[in-house]
């Protein structure tokens, strides 16, 4: 039976790159079944390929990424990234087999590393889960990316984003943490961002088994505080961090859309975070 499964998203902004990496495989001799699905499809071809194959090639950007691990999970299947998306933050921070050759060696000299992944309400995040700001953001891109490029999206998106965004009354709560809020911009993400955050967005470690907290101490965003926090020295932006699982609670809130590693879903609350540590096994460099 045939090791590896490559699973590809065929919606993934730089799905046609997938050409380049099988005409490596078959130079190099290096045995897979390709499997190219929609991205309505793509849960269920992961669960169906789990008992099937030992290493799955998952192509696409993070949410395609998140997709794979919600079920590669705490199991024995080892996860590898096509770095197939518009932004691929992941692959970047982990610095994963970014290029063709890259891959390749790694698939011929294989090397595995197991991270930690966060999950609210049972639903994994690979990189991070937001309220407030970036799910109305998110929410507009989508519309958007519908008749423009995903990258110019963005633009409009943010823009509408800022002048039409709610605030929450939030409390947030674990063995750590005990503190109410009303924000429009609540962040917890899997492991803790630099601390130049949000000017520099990256983590230096997937193994600490923690959450990290982020949020605007008071009021709506506005492009003259965006610019405030990329440039300035300003206090009225909050990290902390939790080792246990986070509760959140929003006045007036039963169900609330959320962001998922930039997807938007919709939840209902309470909002229960957790780290689960070492849960997913990756390919990477040797």
């Amino acid at each position: 039976m045939t090791k590896i499964a490559i699973i590809l998203n065929k919606s993934a902004k730089n799905a046609a790159q997938i050409d380049n990496y099988l005409t490596a495989f078959n130079k190099e001799k290096i045995d897979y079944h390709c499997y190219r699905v929609a991205p309505e499809n793509l849960e269920s071809q992961i669960k169906h390929c789990l008992t099937d194959y030992s290493l799955l090639l998952v192509g696409g950007g993070d949410g395609t990424i998140r997709s794979a691990a919600q079920w590669c999970a705490n199991s024995s299947t080892i996860l590898g990234v096509l770095p197939l998306g518009t932004m691929n933050h992941f692959a970047k921070e982990l610095q994963l087999p970014l290029t063709v050759n890259d891959l390749v060696s790694a698939l011929k000299q294989p090397k595995f590393i197991k991270i930690d992944l966060a999950e609210v309400n049972g639903k994994v995040f690979i990189n991070n889960s937001s309220i407030g700001f970036y799910p109305r953001l998110a929410k507009k891109r989508d519309f958007y990316a519908k008749h423009y490029p995903k990258w110019i999206s963005y633009i409009p998106s943010f823009l509408e984003a800022l002048r039409y965004h709610e605030t929450f009354s939030i409390t947030v709560k674990s063995k750590e943490v005990d503190f109410s809020i009303h924000t429009s911009f609540f962040m917890i993400s899997n492991n803790l961002y630099s601390y130049q955050f949000p000017a520099t967005i990256s983590r230096d470690n997937f193994d600490q088994k923690i959450l990290g907290i982020y949020f605007l101490k008071r009021g709506k965003l506005s492009l003259s505080k965006v610019i405030d926090h990329l440039f300035r020295k300003i206090n009225n932006f909050k990290i902390l961090a939790s080792k246990t699982p986070i509760k959140i609670e929003i006045e007036k809130k039963p169900r609330i859309n959320i962001s998922l590693d930039g997807d938007t879903v919709t939840m209902e609350t309470p909002l229960i975070y957790r780290c689960l540590p070492d849960s997913l096994q990756l390919l990477t460099l040797a």
